[in-house]
């Protein structure tokens, strides 16, 4: 196996913010945090929605955000997250807006993919209707290059990788498939092997942490705050690669650790740190 592509996550570089607050917004300018990505030694790098608006609110537009990539040699463009594109009414509304604006920073940056929420609330499409919605999703995202990966939560309406899978089969669109987070694979009570019989062509990304094998606190506050370095923890991190291996999948891991601790880490100190513990996973 050849040096792994590992993507510096949006969360992994934004510094002391947790996603599920309002002032999430990272802490370090995006050219200081592709830079310190690169000097790590990943291959790519994540954008959240309201950093880009960010970027954009500098008087700094999109061609200058991609020449600092190209500079610092980041090959992979990731985008996070689109959530209610299957919606109705003023949620639809403000997820297509996200939609356009990703679309439009995917035309420049040229990003390999875009992470998208399920369902959560009663009363959202399922079955036939949803799959409807991603195809529809993946469809547009395929004028812009973009592939679409589904993030399986175990706290939502596709609460396991089966459910998620059957989703995302019955869309059958080309450029859609599941991101497949480890933690959320072991949270959801899944095996290493339900993830090796996943159909290559069906897997967009993966991502990699590590965590105890016993959930702390509620599960958003353990997905939020208590995920560890990979191998710091319990989870059968080269497993989990080794299944994503054997069903196939020979693309980029995203490095997501969602922690209190790790998000107080200095910069430099984060990438490093969060790139040496994932690469050191990969062979064995």
């Amino acid at each position: 196996m050849g040096a792994p592509q590992l993507i510096a996550t949006c969360w992994t570089t934004a510094g002391d913010v947790r996603p599920d607050r309002p002032d999430n917004l990272g802490r370090f300018p995006l050219e200081e945090r592709i830079e310190a990505a690169a000097r790590a030694g990943y291959a790519g790098t994540g954008f959240w929605l309201g950093d880009l608006f960010a970027w954009q609110d500098r008087g700094l537009d999109y061609a200058a955000l991609r020449r600092r990539l190209s500079d610092a040699g980041q090959q992979i463009v990731e985008l996070e997250f689109l959530s209610d594109w299957f919606a109705s009414g003023e949620r639809r509304t403000r997820s297509d807006a996200a939609r356009a604006e990703f679309f439009r920073a995917a035309d420049v940056l040229r990003a390999r993919h875009i992470k998208v929420m399920p369902p959560f609330l009663p009363g959202d499409p399922t079955g036939d209707h949803l799959a409807g919605e991603f195809a529809a999703l993946c469809a547009q995202a395929a004028e812009h290059g973009l592939m679409v990966g589904l993030e399986m939560l175990p706290f939502s309406a596709l609460p396991n990788l089966g459910a998620a899978l059957d989703m995302v089969k019955a869309a059958d669109a080309p450029n859609g498939g599941l991101l497949i987070d480890i933690w959320h694979v072991m949270r959801s009570g899944g095996a290493l092997a339900d993830v090796a019989q996943v159909p290559a062509r069906f897997i967009v990304a993966a991502e990699l942490c590590d965590a105890t094998m016993a959930m702390q606190d509620s599960i958003t506050e353990d997905t939020m705050c208590h995920r560890r370095l990979c191998g710091e923890g319990e989870f059968n991190v080269p497993g989990f690669i080794a299944a994503l291996a054997k069903a196939g999948y020979d693309g980029p891991h995203g490095v997501e650790i969602l922690s209190d601790t790790f998000r107080k880490l200095p910069l430099e100190q984060a990438v490093k740190r969060s790139f040496a513990t994932s690469a050191a996973q990969f062979g064995q």
